[in-house]
C-alpha cells in the first residue's frame, strides 16, 4: 500500500486542528458570562442592568448609558469599592427588580417597552415598591450610571470639556489701559 505525503500531512493538520477545536464546541455554556473578583455575572443579569442604566439615561442624539457602557461601570464599582454585604443587598435588589418587573408589567424588565419601564421606575423612586433591597439597587445604580456618563469620554470631549490641570497659558495677553494707569 503506498501512501500520498501530501494527503497525510493535510489529513494530520485536520485532525489536529479538530482535536484543538473540540473542547470549545463541547465546553460549558451555562458558564456566567461577566467573571470580576468577587461576584459572577451571568447574561441575564448583565441585560437586566444595561437595560436599568439605559432607561435611566436613553439614547437619543446624544449617546445613551449602554453606549458608554454604564452597566459595566456599575458592575466594575460594585466589585471593587463596596463592600461584600452591599454587594449581597444589590444582587438581591435585582432579583427583586425582576421579580417586580413580572408581577407589574407580566414581563422581564428587560423585555418591558419604554413607558411600562418608566412607571416601574416611578413606583421604585417613590419608594412604593416593596423590598429594602429594591431601593438600595436601585438608588445605587442610579447613582452610578450617573458617575459612569459624566465621566465617559464621549461627555468628557464633547459635552463639558475637560482639560487637565494647570490649564492654559496666555502669555502674550495686552493689559488695557485702565490697569496699566492704576499700577
Amino acid at each position: 500500500m503506498t501512501m500520498n505525503r501530501r494527503i497525510a500531512i493535510r489529513q494530520l493538520a485536520l485532525l489536529s486542528v479538530g482535536s484543538a477545536l473540540l473542547p470549545s464546541c463541547m465546553g460549558d455554556h451555562s458558564k456566567p458570562d461577566l467573571v470580576l473578583k468577587n461576584f459572577k455575572v451571568n447574561s441575564d443579569q448583565e441585560k437586566l442592568l444595561a437595560a436599568l442604566t439605559e432607561a435611566l439615561i436613553p439614547t437619543t442624539s446624544t449617546p445613551g448609558a449602554r453606549d458608554v457602557s454604564a452597566h459595566l461601570f456599575v458592575l466594575k464599582m460594585m466589585d471593587d469599592c463596596f463592600s461584600p454585604e452591599d454587594q449581597s443587598k444589590f444582587f438581591k435588589g435585582m432579583i427583586q427588580l425582576e421579580d417586580q418587573a413580572h408581577s407589574t408589567l407580566g414581563t422581564s424588565f428587560a423585555a418591558a417597552a419604554g413607558p411600562r419601564r418608566e412607571s416601574l421606575m416611578q413606583t421604585i423612586e417613590a419608594g412604593k415598591a416593596p423590598g429594602e433591597e429594591l431601593g438600595f439597587f436601585y438608588s445605587t445604580t442610579k447613582k452610578q450610571t450617573i458617575l459612569a456618563y459624566s465621566s465617559s469620554s464621549w461627555f468628557l470631549t464633547k459635552v463639558q470639556v475637560y482639560e487637565l490641570v494647570p490649564g492654559r497659558f496666555h502669555g502674550c495677553v495686552p493689559v488695557p489701559q485702565q490697569l496699566k494707569s492704576a499700577s
